[in-house]
């Protein structure tokens, strides 16, 4: 029974899908799944992301506690705090132009840098520049 569990959780890490992953993760102690191996000596977390396995790496992360929700925040006005943009290495810097409480999903800023127009960003992007 452990056997067969284990290669149907390898299959399912291999073939990204979640649905079968997920049953045999609820079956079996995350004590034991945690330590299964494929014949090459890589478990089910590496395998995903060897595999490039992402939704298998997602529910594998969390099943183990590695992932953790980022504490959403209040920001200040004229409060500093740097921006991440898709596709640039370097976040931006920016500041804060009104208050926004933690519930809001925008918030508007500044860029120090350019002449744009201010812009309301994402507060999955936004992090405080000293915290």
């Amino acid at each position: 029974e452990a056997e067969r569990h284990k290669t149907t959780a390898l299959r399912a890490v291999v073939q990204d899908d979640v649905k079968v992953l997920a049953e045999v993760l609820e079956k079996v102690p995350r004590e034991v799944w945690s330590k299964w191996e494929n014949k090459a000596g890589k478990d089910l977390l590496t395998l995903s992301e060897e595999r490039g396995s992402s939704s298998a790496y997602s529910a594998l992360a969390n099943a183990l506690g590695i992932v953790t929700e980022v504490k959403r925040e209040a920001f200040d006005e004229r409060e500093t705090i740097w921006v991440f943009v898709q596709g640039e290495v370097q976040p931006r810097r920016a500041t804060v132009l009104e208050d926004t409480p933690e519930e809001a999903d925008a918030i508007l800023v500044e860029y120090w840098d350019g002449d744009a127009d201010p812009e309301h960003v994402d507060r999955c992007r936004v992090r405080k520049m000293w915290s």
